[in-house]
């Protein structure tokens, strides 16, 4: 699950890796080539060539797919198995490429699939995991003069030291190391030229592609659910909206919570500029690489779940929980990063909260949290498959809160119950729900799947009562 790209290669039998692409410095270098083919392109930005070069990604996936089946129909248990790892990492690399080059919503599709393991082979999933941070970035002289048009002057002008190369990229932009002239450590945030345009290709392709579904039941709450997407992504390309989220949450954290969430630096941010405090620390893979004692593991899991909740309950859902926007600091300290995703709920989606908090201590409530929380009619409350199918699914849901003790997150089983029972969500097309559910449900997996890395182990329940009071604290219901 947390393998890197170059383990997961180094591993292959070593008859196999005469072949370039599958030794471990081999990886490394196919990698640099993908990274440095990408360095000088800019984002391309019209609807019918980002279509096709997904299509054309989509078609190279299943021919792969399908030579894979026929090279197994003679091989035995073991060929069978390197076979697929060695296809699953050829498309990996592909999809890199692919996606990197497009950026956009489309590198954010990537690193959807990547957060989520159990739902893709582990290693297509461990090498989408690190667009989260180390997506192929672009080369400074592309972004140079949009720093110059936002900030009046060239970096090296405005800041006391400016480091050319990224430490980080991803979909929308690439950060780089810089220094203010008072000396403090910043990072900086810089969106890609034409990104703007590109997103909204994106848009205009997905609602093309969906057109098939116009004649269906799901069609209105599926184009709710997508002009929810396109509201969340035009926001993520507001910079000033995003250093508003970062001071909204930094209030709701006291010192001694040890959640670290950094300093904008309003002087030298724009629309398209975020400059921040620099938050020193581990990403995921590092930290899970130094093998940390079961104590700092479980602490860290409680962090993160009590974000989760924290910034829910402040109507601040952090839509974008994956492993490349947290930062393991010194001190059991939790650094949180990238504030672009933040969904904001209005005072009627507020009301579902405490429907659900009902729900945990009473599981005869579903009946009205599934009708008054949209997902259902009343006619589908008489259906016997369809309720067999959500009470499947909120049982998992609540099972850690209703869990009395210390609940194993690392237990794959559970995790992947979740998928199995949301696979069948929409495999059956029970799929309405109001549009507040595409992120809140993607920040709901997005941090149980990183508890599952992790392999916290804690008192969920205890920490979700903590959270609750604090709510009802701040609403004047304590």
């Amino acid at each position: 699950m947390d393998t890197r790209l170059s383990d997961l290669l180094a591993a292959l039998p070593a008859e196999d890796r005469a072949e370039e692409i599958f030794d471990s410095e081999g990886a490394q270098e196919r990698l640099k080539a993908i990274f440095a083919d990408l360095a000088y392109r800019p984002v391309p930005v019209h609807s019918l060539h980002r279509l096709w070069t997904l299509s054309e990604l989509s078609v190279q996936i299943t021919l792969a797919y399908m030579s894979l089946w026929f090279r197994q129909l003679t091989a035995d248990a073991e060929t069978r198995q390197q076979r697929a790892m060695e296809t699953n990492l050829r498309v990996a690399l592909k999809m890199v490429h692919r996606l990197g080059y497009l950026r956009g919503a489309a590198t954010k599709l990537g690193q959807a699939l990547g957060a989520l393991p159990e739902v893709m082979p582990r290693q297509i999933a461990s090498t989408l995991d690190m667009l989260h941070f180390q997506a192929p970035p672009m080369h400074f002289s592309l972004l140079r003069e949009a720093v110059r048009n936002e900030l009046g002057k060239d970096p090296i002008e405005v800041f006391a030291t400016f480091d050319k190369e990224p430490f980080a990229a991803a979909s929308i932009g690439q950060v780089h190391r810089a220094t203010l002239k008072s000396g403090q450590a910043v990072a900086v945030k810089i969106q890609y030229p034409g990104i703007a345009r590109a997103v909204e290709a994106d848009l205009r392709n997905l609602m093309a592609l969906m057109f098939p579904m116009r004649l269906t039941r799901q069609w209105e709450s599926a184009k709710e659910q997508c002009r929810a997407i396109q509201e969340m992504l035009h926001q993520e390309l507001d910079y000033v909206r995003e250093a508003q989220n970062m001071r909204e949450a930094d209030a709701l954290f006291a010192p001694e919570e040890g959640i670290v969430i950094p300093r904008v630096f309003d002087e030298v941010s724009t629309a398209r500029i975020l400059t921040t405090e620099f938050i020193p620390g581990l990403q995921l893979n590092d930290f899970l690489a130094s093998d940390p004692p079961q104590s700092l593991r479980d602490s860290f899991g409680e962090k993160i779940a009590r974000i989760y909740y924290r910034m829910c309950f402040a109507s601040l859902n952090y839509g974008d929980p994956h492993s490349g926007n947290f930062v393991f600091m010194d001190h059991g300290r939790l650094g949180l990063l990238d504030f672009g995703c933040v969904q904001h709920f209005s005072s009627q989606e507020r009301e579902v909260f405490p429907l659900v908090e009902a729900f945990v201590d009473d599981p005869t409530l579903l009946p009205k949290v599934l009708l008054d929380g949209g997902f259902a009619t009343e006619a589908d409350l008489t259906n016997e498959d369809f309720m067999k199918v959500f009470e499947q699914y909120w049982s998992w849901f609540a099972e850690p809160e209703r869990f009395d003790g210390a609940f194993d997150f690392g237990d794959e089983s559970f995790f992947k119950r979740g998928i199995e029972r949301t696979r069948d969500v929409l495999l059956k097309g029970y799929t309405a729900g109001a549009p507040m559910y595409v992120y809140l449900s993607r920040s709901f997996f997005g941090h149980r799947a990183l508890l599952l890395r992790l392999r916290s182990c804690f008192n969920e329940r205890a920490l979700y009562r903590q959270e609750v009071a604090t709510r009802l604290a701040r609403e004047g219901k304590g």
